[in-house]
């Protein structure tokens, strides 16, 4: 047997009960299969020995293999297994690292039921202090990314902390917004996809591959954080998408694998909070694919919006030049600065749960409590539409940016901290005030309908460029709209009674002129929504001009 280069040195058991034995090979790492899994897949077995250099591909070195296993005994247990990640006994378990001591066996770790590439990408690149450069830095002043980084460090404090241990969150709003860099941005603490196609998501998982293994991809993100991208690739139509998502975030709340066949003894938990990315809010999407949902479903994905401002997903620029430029940074820094700032984390942490729990405890309650008493105090003066169980998040949110704070992991005040998480969430009650019961149409659909009109009856607009209809023999409904010309050319100028007959003159309607204003996608009047435009030749004075809404032209690609 000594040509195979090998021996069994010890076995050890899961939770569960699982038992499985360690192989040391010269040159190579140990291999750890469980019992059941020789039993009934031995070629894994096999594999993963003629991957580390042992030849066994003959039947008769295969049953020699076997026939080790089978001889093999030991008076007791030499290590413990781990099968997932996140807390395990008074550790915490990362692929490649186990944080804290233990005072009994030591704690191996098994992931071989889960995803090989989402275990890979927990990795490390460059220092922490070049992540705080690259990543944290320019976040500050962001509302919605620093609320992202900060719920990247919920995980491991979900055991320590009381209130909702799963649920999630999701950036919306209009495409090309910067939502999926935001989304990266949070991925950053704690590694990076490997290989050039999947290393452009970062550490991101996609709603199309998440949707047929909802509970494995929990599983390979316990008590770190989960991040799907664009709800659009849940599904091939709106219904499809609206059922795999509505399911999906009922199944990530149960925070539990459910037991079949091949996993009766060993169902595993997970607690995680976990951000999704999308053009239309769940209700949007829900409403677009036919189903119902109520505020059980809102309560568990609750949507924060953009910012009213200019920059779509950011609050500030900073010194870049505009929004695009500090995508990119945020881009290229999420493939190039990832891992050490949930590694520091972690360290940190596990001195605390070590030295102190109680302790430990006690200071996230405290952040907790603030957080709580600021929120009740911000949406008592608002009185928007609330859920139940959402500032309890939001403030374990705030507890872990906190502490993450307290360990000068993030470079920020917890005031700033606090105002902008804040600013998040009252964003999305607001938000899900306006969303309608049965009467007026969304935001996101009256904004959708506008768009599609200008696309569609733009080219039979009036172009003001080329010639102005005559005063008295045309009126100003006659037209579908006008084209303007000198500083405004290429705008497009639509009549009140015309607007109102596309969106309406509703609530929605008026929050969505507001924020086209905001976004600079539609002229800004000293007052009002009109401005004063010429419109007709022939007239004299003002009466060849007309009030009317002007739109830039960058609205149909919005």
């Amino acid at each position: 047997m000594d040509a195979l280069q090998y021996s069994i040195e010890g076995e050890g058991y899961d939770e569960a009960g699982r038992r499985y034995f360690q192989i040391e090979i010269e040159g190579s790492a140990p291999l750890r299969f469980a019992a059941d899994t020789i039993l009934a897949e031995p070629g894994k077995l096999f594999s993963g020995l003629a991957n580390a250099g042992v030849n066994c591909f003959s039947s008769k070195s295969r049953a020699e293999i076997i026939d080790e296993v089978q001889s093999f005994t030991a008076d007791k247990p030499s290590f413990r297994v781990a099968t997932k990640l996140g807390s395990f006994h008074k550790q915490y378990v990362l692929p490649d690292k186990v944080y804290g001591s233990s005072s009994k066996l030591p704690t191996v770790v098994v992931l071989d039921g889960l995803d090989l590439a989402m275990v890979s990408k927990y990795r490390t690149g460059e220092t922490l202090e070049k992540w705080q450069s690259n990543i944290a830095a320019p976040c500050d002043g962001n509302s919605r990314l620093m609320f992202a980084l900060s719920l990247a460090f919920t995980g491991p404090t979900l055991p320590y902390v009381k209130g909702p241990r799963t649920g999630g969150f999701q950036l919306s709003g209009p495409a090309e917004a910067g939502k999926s860099t935001a989304a990266s941005v949070p991925g950053t603490v704690w590694g990076c996809h490997v290989g050039a196609e999947r290393k452009e998501k970062g550490f991101s998982e996609s709603w199309h591959t998440t949707a047929g293994k909802v509970e494995l991809t929990a599983l390979a993100h316990n008590e770190t954080i989960l991040i799907l991208d664009e709800t659009q690739r849940a599904g091939r139509n709106a219904r499809q998408r609206a059922e795999v998502i509505s399911d999906a975030v009922f199944s990530l709340a149960e925070g539990n694998e459910r037991e079949r066949l091949t996993n009766a003894s060993s169902a595993r938990g997970w607690r995680l909070y976990y951000l999704s990315t999308s053009n239309l809010t769940f209700s949007e999407l829900a409403r677009a694919g036919g189903i119902e949902i109520d505020d059980a479903y809102l309560g568990r994905l609750f949507d924060i919006p953009c910012p009213d401002g200019p920059h779509g997903i950011y609050d500030t620029i900073h010194d870049f030049s505009d929004g695009e430029h500090l995508t990119d940074a945020l881009k290229q820094g999420s493939r190039r600065y990832f891992g050490t700032a949930g590694r520091e984390f972690l360290s940190r942490l596990q001195k605390d749960r070590n030295d102190d729990l109680v302790g430990l405890k006690k200071v996230l309650s405290e952040y907790r409590a603030r957080y709580r008493k600021a929120a009740a105090k911000a949406i008592e003066i608002e009185r928007p539409r609330s859920l139940t169980r959402t500032s309890s998040r939001f403030a374990t949110v705030f507890a872990a940016g906190c502490l993450a704070i307290r360990y000068g992991i993030l470079p920020w005040s917890k005031g700033d901290l606090l105002k902008a998480i804040l600013e998040c969430q009252l964003a999305g009650l607001r938000q899900l005030a306006r969303e309608p019961r049965g009467g007026e149409p969304t935001e996101a659909a009256l904004r959708a309908k506008l768009i599609g009109y200008l696309r569609e009856a733009g080219g039979s607009f009036v172009d003001l460029g080329e010639r102005r209809p005559r005063l008295g023999r045309v009126g100003l409904e006659d037209a579908a709209g006008y084209v303007g010309t000198d500083n405004e050319a290429g705008w497009f100028y639509l009549t009140a009674q015309r607007l109102n007959a596309i969106i309406g003159n509703g609530t929605n309607a008026t929050t969505l002129k507001r924020r086209l204003i905001a976004q600079s996608l539609m002229a800004q009047p000293k007052q009002g929504f009109v401005v004063q435009r010429k419109i007709f030749r022939g007239g004299k004075g003002n009466k060849n001009f007309a009030w009317v809404f002007a739109f830039n032209p960058a609205i149909v690609g919005s």
